[in-house]
């Protein structure tokens, strides 16, 4: 049996094989380390410039457009200052920002891309006929990771390279003045000029024809405003009727608080009078009330209108002795003429009692009447409210 042999190594030995064994594990597992943070190691932000032109003339204005992508997942997120590149800050010499503006993100896969537009000029003598850089763009970022407790890396720098312009020359090398002439010339102004003091014309003479027409208009509205004549407001037969009716009734609720007095029989036979007239195919008069007059003997107070009420005192002029006549005539039917009959009665026996020199307020005779005679009414105004063949048109006239 051979007995091993064992080797001695020195210490400095065993310290520098146990560094290189570390340096190979390194190499071996950082890309495996990066290749679990989807590829940030390489290019975490990209740019790139873009303009609308690839020509400009001095003092013109063009659009510069920066376009950047970062990485932005849910585990990394690369973050640029964005202060920086703000319009009002960014700076291009020789070029000149005069403004821009900041378009909406858009999200493609792990990157997200957002984008300036710059509105650049330049402005110097010296630059015609050459290529003027943009300069370079240098965008500060840093890297954000959310994994564990979360981390920030250090501040880190991208250079986006410069991009060319070439600057066209306005005017030839000899001219001394680089101002653009006026293009316009005698004709156009003229015709310009004739254009616009047409229009300006014809605008006036428009405006003017308006003003005629809404002076015209007014004086026509104010003349018959002014020279109107109030309408005379009246009420048809159907509505008299039913305010004679409904005085009656009021008369007979006060006679059962009250008892009968003279100034209600004086009622009663007003409103007997009114229906009287009515059925004689006579004239009511109908007296529009201004302010709030109180009713005078021989009125009835009646109201027109839903919205705009009105007002008006109502009253006849009718007799029993006119009444008669017409009874005598022989031109009423049985109906008409039972129905005149009891307006005829009621009436006198109202207007002996309200106008005599000698009447007697005898309760029992007045309630008679009174009965008869609302009886009579309400008759009257229910063979006015039904059509019926042959019913001749009725005019009304106001007093």
């Amino acid at each position: 049996m051979k007995k091993t042999k064992r080797v001695s190594v020195s210490p400095c030995l065993r310290g520098l094989w146990a560094v290189s064994i570390a340096a190979m594990l390194w190499c071996g597992l950082a890309p495996r380390v990066d290749a679990q943070t989807n590829g940030i190691e390489t290019d975490p932000i990209r740019c790139w410039w873009k303009t609308d032109r690839g020509a400009i003339r001095i003092g013109e204005r063009f659009t510069i457009a920066l376009t950047c992508g970062v990485i932005d997942t849910p585990e990394v997120k690369v973050a640029p200052t964005m202060t920086q590149l703000d319009p009002g800050a960014l700076q291009v010499p020789p070029f000149e920002v005069v403004g821009g503006k900041r378009g909406p993100d858009l999200v493609n896969g792990a990157r997200r891309y957002f984008q300036y537009e710059y509105s650049v000029r330049l402005i110097g003598e010296g630059f015609f006929g050459q290529d003027v850089n943009v300069p370079p763009l240098m965008v500060t970022y840093n890297i954000q990771s959310t994994v564990g407790q979360g981390s920030q890396g250090r501040d880190q720098t991208y250079v986006l390279p410069a991009m060319p312009m070439r600057i066209v020359s306005l005017v030839p090398r000899e001219a001394n003045d680089i101002r653009d002439g006026s293009p316009e010339t005698f004709s156009a102004i003229d015709a310009r000029r004739f254009r616009a003091t047409s229009a300006f014309t014809a605008a006036a003479v428009v405006f003017a024809f308006a003003g005629v027409l809404v002076i015209v208009a007014g004086v026509r509205v104010f003349g018959r405003v002014r020279q109107r004549e109030p309408r005379a407001t009246t009420l048809a037969p159907s509505a008299l009727l039913a305010g004679a009716t409904r005085a009656l009734r009021q008369v007979k609720a006060q006679v059962v608080r009250e008892g009968w007095t003279t100034p209600l029989a004086r009622r009663a036979s007003a409103a007997l009078r009114i229906a009287a007239a009515l059925a004689l195919d006579r004239r009511v008069a109908q007296e529009l009330a201004n302010g709030a007059p109180s009713e005078r003997d021989g009125q009835i107070a009646m109201s027109s209108g839903l919205i705009r009420r009105r007002r008006l005192l109502v009253s006849a002029s009718t007799t029993p002795s006119f009444i008669g006549r017409q009874l005598g005539n022989g031109h009423r039917g049985a109906a008409d003429r039972q129905m005149l009959e009891r307006l005829q009665v009621s009436l006198d026996t109202f207007t002996t009692v309200a106008y005599g020199r000698n009447g007697e307020l005898e309760r029992t005779t007045l309630d008679a009447a009174l009965d008869a005679g609302t009886a009579a009414v309400r008759r009257l105004r229910i063979r006015r409210i039904l059509p019926r063949t042959g019913w001749r048109k009725e005019q009304w006239a106001s007093s």
